[in-house]
């Protein structure tokens, strides 16, 4: 597989998982974790774990500076997507047309959680490629587990807690949104849906090892 592919599917594939997981994240899902119990979770995350895997194959082939560069690019991305949504609400809906409730409600999510899915990418990929490529170079390039699950462990913490802080108390005390959120209740949004993206930096280890393994039996 030529380096001029992989570079294409790789960056395809991350920009496109990240503005469709923004567009899933509009339904909560209900995951029953063993010993906490039932935890809601935005069903968008298995496709950041798809858009976690795709910034980690990127910095493997393709190094660190194009990987932050795909990221500055799809944070554009997202923020136009964004405007583009709200152009789409404000239009004139169609006399015939009955579904203007429902468009809305999926996809004009609150100003606090769309700045708040904004920043946390931002902040959250770019730690993943800088996380990535030192333990690589730790590492000196063995044991992709490590620079694989860690990267995506920590990165996909930092998040959850940027994400569910802003979007859920900051912003909505700034008058963004609904009322804010604080104490033990933030806490637990924090800690359950973290869990739930920790098991799938596990799992994302698999497909990491597979895509890899392919890459380099066909170099």
């Amino acid at each position: 597989m030529q380096s001029e592919d992989t570079r294409a599917i790789f960056t395809a594939l991350f920009a496109g998982s990240v503005v469709l997981a923004n567009v899933l994240a509009a339904k909560l899902t209900w995951i029953e974790l063993p010993g906490i119990g039932g935890v809601a979770v935005p069903a968008g995350f298995v496709a950041f774990g798809v858009a976690y895997l795709a910034s980690d194959l990127l910095v493997e082939y393709h190094g660190r500076e194009y990987a932050a560069s795909v990221v500055n690019g799809t944070v554009f991305t997202l923020a136009i997507s964004y405007l583009l949504v709200f152009l789409a609400i404000w239009m004139p809906t169609a006399p015939f047309y009955d579904g203007q409730s429902a468009f809305v409600a999926t996809l004009g999510d609150s100003a606090s959680i769309i700045l708040a899915s904004v920043v946390a990418l931002a902040i959250a990929q770019h730690m993943d490629v800088r996380l990535f490529s030192k333990l690589k170079a730790r590492t000196a390039g063995r044991h992709r587990w490590i620079r694989n699950c860690g990267s995506t462990a920590i990165s996909q913490g930092a998040d959850t807690v940027v994400f569910i802080t802003l979007g859920f108390a900051i912003f909505p005390a700034l008058g963004l949104g609904s009322d804010p959120t604080w104490g033990w209740a933030l806490v637990s949004i924090v800690v359950g849906q973290y869990l739930v993206k920790l098991l799938v930096a596990i799992v994302d280890t698999v497909p990491f090892y597979a895509v890899t393994e392919l890459i380099e039996q066909k170099a």
